[in-house]
């Protein structure tokens, strides 16, 4: 809103209008169709796996689980600032401390100026709004809570008006208090606000709290989830809040410590300190589109990075929108989507030292692994797990089905969304993780393919159905479901490896490892296509459709290492060169899929394609005024391109492997001037560079120093 008349938005990552009650078991049971759309795909049938999709949606409906999509986030409601007697305001500016969390906003007006700040505590689970008057001013305003508005009309198939059983808002002599209880699930939520003055008085009026004569204001509201909407815990909430500080700076403290802790762990420095306070993100933004990338762009987004990545990492990780969608109604349901979105959002958690933002990810995994099983089970008649493309955050139950998008033939989603474990245990060194946490998801992928992977007469291993996220041949349109994607080769390589290294590594059965050998040799192989590219299907019968935002076929590259690692043939990492610039000619639109590009790039230490892709990023207008990116060009808030930059800044800068460290191998020369430091690498170590006149200067190594864990 405007200054004089403000609207907060508070959110919770727990919140989510439900379309169904969440004890609703959703996973249709349609194990029995898997041979016959395995044989239709065999025998060239175009659209095998539509019959299957169709059954799958209404075994669900008549569960009660009717779309494709079972919940989105949304926000809680809103904190209303409305300033009295304010007159004209002007000289508005707001700042952001990406060390402490804390955003400030100052403004002159009547009788003098205001000024806000505003935080989200690590340590108090609050949040905290402070409101200061300045020079000769007092403050006069009110506050309340009320909906966000918007929560109207229908959404996809959900009339938004109907989505509670009620809604109320209040206020006491000095507090505000809002409860919603949900109408198609038991949960609800209501947020509590304590309000504070320093001189002046504070009185009750309806629902709303008038502040007269004030010097500073101090709100510290909570947003509580309730698996029970009908119960509110509003006594206990009160008592909580009641024994915080009632100083903001005391506050404050705890929570700044914390996050800048973390925040600083990895710093970036290309020398652009002197413009930060000088340059307002408006020019900024305009100074990108017009001239492309620079050494601002490149510290500043990724600082930001750094910032939304620490700062929407909680319970769950970080979602389309993070936490700060603020909307009724997001694109793509403001959903967790794991074939590629979710991946790139997590991707810099290891390597940029943020385990906490790790342990996000990893919690809501093994939290959500028993929905997983049920999923291989019912829908694969399989061991071991399913992860379905979109997520329910809390179940893990697949139920994305429409038409073509048969997403429960996706076999290579599990090896996708368990390698960052992996990843974590080599880049922290830790054996314990490794064998307690890695090993566990690892086996149960093998029991996985044992019981999807079909031996043909000849001993070959082949992957059918599989998806290649989210494309299909030009000659086999709306076909997402066929055989023997690249992808699903490639992921299927990689889980039969790490099961053999890892039971090489723990002393497991050695006929076990002897089969995971056996398989892997006999997996169907990789094809080099006409145009000398990697082909995207194994197949000869399927063409490449180069023309899409997607690269998952490339994934022997990143976030694999398969072309990279010693003894692999050169001809596929050439193949995968060429398709890469495939990928390249088509310049996608979504900033996600140019970062991704851009990774693969950096792995290939092709660093024309690296300073091109983000020079398009720089100059598109994907950075809304907050540095927080959107999907296409100034359209669709999405943060899965603002958390990745960091990891690419990161590989462009080091890349390493286990016994192997490349540094700067895809760093453009004219960023002359700089240092990292802090970031991971294989082994549990930290690094630090400096580079000068484009040239290496220092490289230091920081040993790990093992404590109560084995290293690898």
């Amino acid at each position: 809103g405007k200054p004089d008349n403000e609207q907060i938005i508070f959110v919770h990552e727990e919140l989510f209008i439900r379309k169904w009650d969440r004890d609703i078991e959703a996973v249709a049971d349609i194990a029995h169709l898997l041979p016959e759309v395995r044989r239709k795909i065999d025998g060239g049938v175009s659209k095998a796996a539509e019959s299957a999709s169709r059954e799958a949606a209404k075994l669900l409906r008549e569960k009660g689980a009717w779309s494709a999509t079972p919940v989105t986030p949304h926000p809680a409601f809103d904190l209303r600032i409305t300033h009295h007697g304010a007159g004209k305001t002007s000289d508005y500016e707001r700042q952001l401390n990406l060390e402490t969390g804390e955003a400030r906003s100052h403004w002159s007006c009547a009788g003098g100026g205001i000024e806000q700040r505003v935080f989200s505590s690590r340590s108090g689970n609050v949040n905290v709004v402070s409101l200061r008057a300045t020079e000769s001013r007092k403050l006069e305003l009110t506050l309340s809570l009320a909906e966000t508005p918007g929560r109207t009309g229908d959404y996809q198939g959900l009339d938004l008006s109907k989505v509670f059983r009620s809604v109320e808002s209040e206020a006491t002599a000095s507090s505000l208090y809002f409860h919603a209880d949900y109408a198609l699930d038991r949960g609800g939520y209501e947020g509590i606000a304590r309000v504070s003055t320093k001189g002046g008085t504070l009185v009750r009026t309806g629902d709303a709290l008038r502040v007269s004569g004030a010097d500073e204001v101090l709100v510290v509201l909570r947003v509580h989830p309730l698996h029970e909407g009908s119960k509110p815990e509003r006594v206990a909430l009160e008592q909580e809040l009641a024994a915080l500080p009632d100083r903001y700076q005391a506050l404050l403290k705890p929570h700044a410590d914390s996050h800048g802790e973390m925040f600083r762990r990895v710093t970036l420095d290309l020398g652009c300190k002197d413009q930060w306070a000088t340059t307002s993100t408006e020019t900024f933004r305009a100074d990108s589109a017009s001239q492309g990338i620079s050494s601002l762009f490149l510290e500043q987004t990724h600082a930001m990075g750094r910032y939304l990545l620490i700062s929407t990492s909680g319970k769950y990780p970080a979602p389309l929108q993070g936490i700060w969608g603020g909307d009724w109604k997001p694109a793509w349901s403001g959903g967790f989507v794991l074939d590629s979105n979710l991946n790139l959002a997590i991707s810099a958690a290891s390597m940029g030292n943020l385990p906490e933002c790790a342990e996000s990810y990893f919690g809501y995994v093994e939290r959500i692994l028993p929905g997983w099983r049920l999923n291989a089970k019912n829908f694969l008649g399989c061991r071991g797990f399913l992860v379905p493309h979109y997520s329910d955050p809390e179940t893990g139950h697949l139920a994305h089905f429409a038409g073509f998008w048969a997403w429960m033939y996706w076999p290579g989603g599990g090896g996708w969304n368990i390698r960052p474990f992996y990843d974590y245990a080599l880049l922290n060194g830790d054996r314990e993780f490794m064998k307690n946490r890695v090993l566990p998801l690892y086996l149960e992928m093998g029991d996985f393919y044992e019981d999807y992977l079909v031996k043909d007469d000849e001993g070959v291993y082949h992957i059918t159905p599989g998806i290649s996220p989210e494309n299909w041949p030009p000659n086999r349109v709306h076909e997402l479901a066929l055989k023997d994607t690249t992808f699903d080769i490639a992921v299927a390589r990689e889980v039969f490896q790490i099961l053999i290294e890892l039971g090489e590594m723990f002393d497991l059965d050695s006929d076990k490892i002897a089969s995971w050998k056996q398989v892997r040799s006999h997996l169907v192989a990789y094809r080099i296509n006409k145009d000398g590219a990697l082909a995207e299907w194994a197949p000869e019968e399927y063409a490449d459709n180069y023309r899409h935002r997607h690269s998952s076929h490339l994934y022997p590259i990143y976030p694999g290492m398969e072309f990279q690692s010693p003894g692999s043939d050169p001809a596929l990492l050439k193949a995968a060169r060429v398709a890469l610039d495939k990928r390249f000619e088509v310049q996608t639109r979504s900033a996600h899929g140019l970062i991704h590009v851009a990774l693969m790039a950096a792995r290939l230490k092709d660093v024309d394609k690296v300073r091109e892709n983000l020079d398009l990023f720089a100059r598109r207008n994907y950075h809304y005024a907050s540095l927080v990116t959107s999907h296409d060009p100034d359209q669709i808030y999405n943060l899965d391109a603002s958390l990745s930059l960091p990891r690419l800044l990161m590989e462009m800068l080091i890349f390493s492997r286990p016994g192997h460290i490349d540094l700067m191998p895809a760093w453009p020369k004219e960023y002359s001037e700089g240092s990292i430091k802090g970031v991971l690498v294989r082994g549990g170590h930290k690094i630090d560079l400096s580079w000068s006149a484009g040239e290496l200067t220092l490289s230091l190594i920081h040993i790990s120093e093992p404590t109560r864990r084995t290293p690898i």
